[in-house]
């Protein structure tokens, strides 16, 4: 990052009125998600196509104060748009175009072919809407879409985009302070009131791994902030600065991820809190800095540690452990019943690698390819796999070899931007782009990706994070033709 970066933001104009209503639009979407039941319920998620479509119309109103560029014309250049449209029609089409559909019979369910459909066009499943279809993953890929685009569109300040990270932060860290009271009181129910069947609830969502994954995801946030803070601190040397708030926070994230006792959870935060801490005290002991900053920096090193230690001691290591030896057994334990599942859904796809199956269609279709003797074993009779457990499988069983050409292009794209903007230079942006590698590899194992707050989440701090080394780039070329 530039030396003087600083001094650039010190120029920056104020938040245009318009941007400020984004912003609350946003914010409120935001918060939403994570709480609303890590957004799984079909309320919720129509609750947040919603706001995420106000947002999208806020970014493309004119501006008074933008003529030149309005948000609509950004919108027309964005590639991500295109594509994301294009994705969108692809999976309309498998939903226009079933290839088999659901019957009920005697107490039982079936899957039956449908002779009727187009066979050279993408085929999908006639199922419930209410449970998952290609309609209900348009609602849930919209989300992402909707948001993405409004920030490309909207956001034109670089506070504006750390307002957002903070935000973020801070909602994950009162979110977290409610999942430590829910685990210390031993409530069963999520926020004491709301009941589910799912035995392992963290905070307000149903399932440990997807409150280990999107903590993670703030966990990594919270450090990039601190990074960032403790870089632009050591530089303009200041006395104080707010990065050792945001290592706590990230402490205290992690240690609700330890307690949730996500093995791939609790590995991976690990990672990233070690990686964020070998900077961190690389920074701190080797930058340029005063005596006095250099002390300060480790006795917040050491007053996080301190606190840290204390929030996991208080984790249940003989529970973890125990899950963690689950991976070693082998006989009929849940991970090589996982495992099994992984290899039938690698024959799923190898049976449908050109169109997909149909989004939202592994649930039904999956039974197909599944080793029921095993699985009855470890499970009981009549277990179904309502996911992959390997989100990088799925989503290419569900969509074809076409359908993710759209998606790998969408991520080609930020990534390509990333390395045009020189995202190695800049400590927020690197370290946080290092997070969300960790969550992809979270999603190897696991599916994150299907619940919709952590894929909100993951595309938006994907965007957020190309925008904002996108402006300090064009800041800098800026400040060197003046000079």
């Amino acid at each position: 990052m530039p030396s003087n970066q600083s001094s650039a933001d010190d120029f920056e104009p104020g938040i245009p009125p318009q941007e400020k209503v984004l912003l609350a639009a946003m914010s409120v979407l935001l918060i939403f998600m994570p709480w609303a039941i890590g957004t799984m319920p079909l309320w919720s998620q129509l609750t947040a196509l919603g706001l995420a479509a106000l947002c999208f119309v806020i970014s493309v109103l004119p501006r008074p104060e933008d003529p030149v560029t309005p948000g609509a014309v950004k919108l027309i250049r964005f590639p991500v748009f295109h594509a994301g449209l294009l994705l969108m029609g692809y999976i309309a089409i498998q939903g226009f175009n079933p290839a088999w559909t659901y019957l009920e019979l005697a107490g039982r369910w079936y899957m039956i072919p449908v002779q009727d459909h187009i066979d050279w066009l993408p085929t999908g499943t006639d199922t419930a809407f209410t449970v998952s279809n290609p309609f209900r993953y348009m609602v849930i890929l919209g989300i992402p879409f909707l948001a993405c685009c409004a920030l490309w569109c909207g956001i034109t300040r670089k506070s504006s985009v750390f307002f957002l990270f903070i935000m973020l932060v801070l909602n994950a860290v009162v979110l977290s302070i409610l999942g430590f009271a829910q685990i210390f009181t031993g409530a069963d129910k999520i926020f004491w009131v709301v009941e589910h069947h799912a035995r392992h609830t963290v905070a307000s969502f149903i399932y440990r791994n997807h409150a280990a994954a999107y903590f993670n995801l703030m966990v990594g946030l919270s450090g990039a902030l601190a990074l960032y803070y403790f870089h632009e601190g050591r530089l303009m040397l200041r006395r104080s600065d707010p990065s050792g708030i945001f290592l706590f926070f990230a402490v205290i994230l992690l240690a609700l991820v330890g307690l949730s006792l996500s093995r791939a959870g609790a590995v991976l935060g690990t990672i990233t809190l070690l990686s964020l801490f070998s900077v961190f005290l690389f920074n701190a002991l080797v930058q340029r800095a005063t005596a006095s900053n250099r002390l300060i920096a480790v006795c917040i090193m050491a007053l996080v540690v301190i606190f840290g230690g204390y929030l996991v001691s208080q984790i249940d290591y003989d529970r973890l452990v125990e899950r963690f030896d689950q991976i070693s057994e082998l006989d009929d334990r849940p991970w090589q019943v996982r495992w099994s599942a992984q290899k039938a859904s690698a024959d799923m796809f190898v049976n449908n690698w050109f169109y997909g199956t149909g989004a939202g269609s592994f649930r039904w279709l999956f039974p197909a390819y599944q080793d029921w003797e095993r699985d009855a074993a470890t499970f009981g009779p009549d277990r179904l796999w309502q996911y992959a457990h390997n989100d990088v499988l799925q989503y290419p069983i569900e969509l074809g070899v076409v359908g993710m050409a759209f998606v790998v292009f969408i991520i080609g794209y930020f990534g390509w931007q990333l390395v045009v903007w020189r995202t190695l230079q800049n400590p927020l942006a690197f370290f946080l782009v290092l997070v969300l590698g960790i969550t992809v590899i979270h999603a190897l194992i696991d599916f994150p990706f299907q619940n919709p707050a952590i894929l909100t989440a993951w595309c938006v701090l994907l965007t957020l994070v190309t925008i904002l080394v996108r402006m300090e780039n064009v800041a800098e070329r800026r400040r060197r033709r003046r000079s």
